[in-house]
């Protein structure tokens, strides 16, 4: 119960002397970058830089102390300041003291949703934002921010908009009344820090610039020749106090509180994860929303703004060789030292130095690569990232994450309404099940199986009943029996179990048999309280397909299969037709095949295994084929198996699906390639071909 409370005290027992080295050292090195970005990230929050100092204080400490990552570092962050910054500028000036109120106003209303979630157990909830949504804003954030830094960056005065596009215009609408000094200071500091990370990932140029533009702008007198300064800083840390609470302004607020808890936590939690994935440590996503949500209430008490993990300094951290929490520790105690002792001495520091740190900082954020990998990975998901980025530039950020929100969740919705329906067939190779459609294998003309690839319920129902129904109609003329594989059918509801019922009295009554197989526990007791069993008969009940077409042989009209029926798809379909009598095709087919598609310029291929395996190169894919996989019949045609994969362009094809594109015929299921090895190689090409025009 006290490690419940107090969850440091699993690693604060056994801390020794080697370890507490090696986080002081990380600690410091990690402050040694957190001091100046937290200045710049609490100017781009429109609020003064000491605010930042604040809110670096006793965050890192607190969030590492009652969190669940060693190395994850928390404080002033990007994304969250520019959230904070678009919050509250609508109600009060920014540096105002007003707005400081409403910033740390704002940090307790994050901690207490955060710290909410964590102790209710509740840190699933994050999940709703998808990982689509957080490419499209995070990538729209860092130009956003950029675009705030551009103004202090070349001393220019522009008029701020609530919506973002505004804000480029003004910008270049005022490019020509650039201040030289300025302009050369933020881009003299922008190429150091980028110069210093090429050096080394822990060289300290963010505190280089910062100290250096600070002593330049000192003696050469550059503020009174126009360079922006931060001017007088504070020392020591503020006495803690309550924010100034109005419940109108917290109605106001409460949204984008939310808003920034989820987008500050998600950061804070994907960071931890990286992190994670290489120590092995595990992480809880509950306690670290409790370690999050009192950093950012702490902060409320002594002037600071909402916080969250920060990546850049999270793996300045982790390189390091932070082991434990106590390196964030020993960065909160660092900070403290600063403002206590070093503050007033940041007086003469440029603006322009700390837009420079944030615009390098937000740099490595921009990632378009992100948005071509989630298209190419679900089209869907790369619509929702794109609709998502460039919302944030016609509107306010945080409506941009509640639309990529919203659209990420109904796609996730007509999804779930709009299952896959699976039509089934036996392989003929491997006698298993698989997609008849997928890998072009023939079905029963009077034995339907089909899967439903989901649960049912209320809002997919009808939808799966109407695609039955589809293929009912298709098979109809010779279809005598329905069987419905429920293996990936986990729950039904009671809507989803009414439905049913009318569906299967509907085709009971026109003559169609209805049977079940691979039902679960929970399902099958949900239908059997329904009456559905008694309807149909407990024998309609099957426990695999492979009873089920025992059973239904029995059934089928055996005549059909004699006089009409084209294939033969289960082993007991040569009971009553002449079967197909393949061999394995021997080594000296394979060489034949070899020698053949050799010849072909565009191929490159190889045989080897003993001469058991086909190597075929065509461009930058491979096509693998076993000996196994060609067959011969009585009459010395070659024939190829239907379940062939190939993997071209990420995307999986079958040698079934690319057959039947190509125009093969198929007898029984396997893919006729000819009635001689010089045949059967042109239409392997055909297949090749195939699959890359696919």
């Amino acid at each position: 119960m006290v490690e419940r409370i107090f969850p440091f005290l699993r690693w604060v027992r056994g801390y020794n002397g080697e370890t507490a080295v090696r986080d002081l050292l990380a600690g410091l090195t990690v402050a040694v970058v957190l001091v100046p970005q937290s200045m710049a990230y609490a100017m781009l929050a429109g609020l003064p830089p000491v605010i930042g100092l604040y809110a670096s204080a006793l965050a890192p400490a607190i969030a590492a102390l009652w969190g669940s990552s060693p190395q994850l570092q928390t404080g002033p962050v990007a994304i969250v300041s520019l959230l904070v910054f678009t919050s509250l500028t609508p109600l009060a000036e920014p540096e105002s003291e007003e707005f400081i109120q409403l910033a740390a106003l704002l940090a307790l209303l994050v901690g207490i949703f955060q710290l909410a979630l964590g102790v209710l157990k509740l840190g699933f909830v994050m999940n709703f934002v998808s990982h689509a949504v957080v490419i499209g804003f995070s990538n729209a954030a860092a130009i956003i921010i950029a675009s705030t830094q551009v103004p202090h960056l070349l001393g220019i005065e522009i008029e701020k908009h609530e919506f973002v596009f505004k804000n480029f215009l003004e910008i270049a609408k005022n490019l020509g009344d650039t201040h030289l000094y300025t302009a050369i200071i933020g881009f003299a500091a922008t190429a150091f820090i980028l110069l210093s990370r090429r050096i080394h990932p822990l060289f300290p140029g963010a505190l280089i610039v910062v100290i250096v533009s600070t002593l330049a702008t000192y003696y050469l007198n550059l503020h009174e020749k126009g360079v922006k300064i931060v001017g007088e800083i504070p020392s020591g840390l503020p006495k803690p106090s309550l924010p100034t609470i109005d419940l109108d302004i917290v109605d106001q607020l409460m949204g984008q509180a939310i808003v920034i808890a989820i987008i500050g936590f998600m950061e804070a939690y994907a960071i931890a994860k990286t992190m994670a994935s290489q120590t092995k440590h595990k992480l809880d996503v509950d306690q670290e929303l409790v370690g999050q949500g009192l950093a950012n209430l702490v902060n409320a008490f002594f002037r600071g703004y909402p916080v969250s993990g920060s990546f850049s300094r999270s793996a300045v951290n982790f390189l390091a060789g932070a082991k434990t929490g106590m390196s964030s520790v020993f960065t909160s105690l660092f900070v403290i030292f600063t403002l206590f002792f070093f503050a007033p001495l940041l007086y003469n520091l440029p603006k322009a130095a700390l837009a420079a740190v944030v615009i390098v900082a937000v740099l490595g954020i921009v990632k378009p690569k992100a948005f071509i990998e989630l298209y190419r990975t679900n089209p869907q998901d790369g619509a929702v990232a794109g609709i998502t980025f460039i919302s944030a530039f016609l509107m306010k950020p945080d409506y941009a994450i509640f639309i990529g929100i919203v659209l990420s969740l109904i796609l996730f919705l007509w999804r779930s309404m709009h299952p896959r329906i699976v039509i089934l067939s036996r392989d003929p190779k491997t006698r298993t099940f698989v997609n008849a459609d997928l890998f072009n294998i023939p079905e029963c003309p009077q034995i339907l199986f089909i899967r439903p690839d989901a649960s049912l319920y209320f809002a997919n129902v009808e939808h799966i009943m109407e695609e039955l129904n589809h293929h009912i109609a298709k098979h109809r003329a010779s279809l005598r029996c329905l069987v419905i594989d429920a293996e990936s059918i986990n729950h039904v509801d009671a809507t989803a179990v009414d439905v049913l019922r009318e569906f299967i009295e509907e085709k009971e009554k026109e003559g169609l048999r209805i049977y079940f197989v691979n039902l679960k526990t929970p399902v099958r007791a949900a239908l059997e309280r329904a009456g559905i069993f008694r309807m149909i008969g407990e024998d309609r009940v099957l426990p695999s397909k492979g009873v089920a077409i025992r059973k239904l042989f029995g059934v089928i009209d055996h005549d059909f299969c004699r006089r009409e029926c084209p294939v033969a798809v289960f082993d007991e379909c040569y009971d009553l037709k002449e079967p197909l009598k393949l061999t394995e095709a021997g080594k000296d087919i394979v060489r034949e095949l070899y020698g053949n598609l050799g010849a072909k310029d565009s191929l490159r291929v190889f045989i080897g295994n003993n001469d058991e395996t086909l190597l075929i190169l065509y461009g930058k894919v491979s096509f693998e084929f076993e000996k196994e996989d060609f067959l011969l019949d009585d009459k010395g045609n070659i024939y190829l198996t239907p379940s062939k994969v190939f993997v071209v362009d990420s995307e999986i094809v079958t040698s079934g699906a690319l057959a039947k594109e190509a125009n093969l015929p198929a007898v029984s299921g396997y893919i006729l390639l000819g009635k001689d090895t010089r045949q059967a190689s042109e239409n392997l090409r055909a297949i090749i071909e195939k699959a890359l025009r696919t």
